[in-house]
C-alpha cells in the first residue's frame, strides 16, 4: 500500500496514546518525536486508578505521518502489576524480531 512505502521511505513521527477506561474517558498523548526510528518519551501521566475493578492500561504507539497515521503497536497493561509510588519497567514485543521496554 502506499502507507506501507511512505513508513519505508521516511522516518518515523511517533506518539504514544495512553488510555485508562476505568479511570476516565479521556486520552493521553505524549509530544510527538519527529525523524526517529527510536524515540524515547520522558513524560507523566496521572490517573485516577479505581481499586474495585480490573484497571487496563491502554498504549497505542502510533506514526502522525502527514498522509498516513499509522498505529504500529498497541499494548494492554494490566496497572494491578505496580505497586502504589513504583515505578515499573516492562519489555513489550512492539515488533515480533524487536523486545522493547517501557516504564511504567
Amino acid at each position: 500500500t502506499f502507507c506501507a512505502y511512505v513508513s519505508i521511505v521516511s522516518q518515523s513521527d511517533c506518539y504514544v496514546s495512553l488510555w485508562l477506561p476505568t479511570a476516565s474517558d479521556e486520552k493521553f498523548q505524549t509530544k510527538t518525536i519527529k525523524n526517529c526510528r527510536d524515540p524515547v518519551w520522558n513524560e507523566t501521566f496521572y490517573f485516577q486508578i479505581q481499586r474495585k475493578v480490573k484497571n487496563i492500561l491502554e498504549m497505542t504507539v502510533s506514526d502522525d505521518d502527514v498522509i498516513c497515521d499509522d498505529d504500529h503497536a498497541i499494548v494492554l497493561f494490566d496497572v494491578a502489576k505496580i505497586s502504589l509510588g513504583k515505578s515499573v519497567t516492562v519489555a513489550f514485543p512492539l515488533n515480533p524480531q524487536v523486545r522493547t521496554q517501557s516504564e511504567v
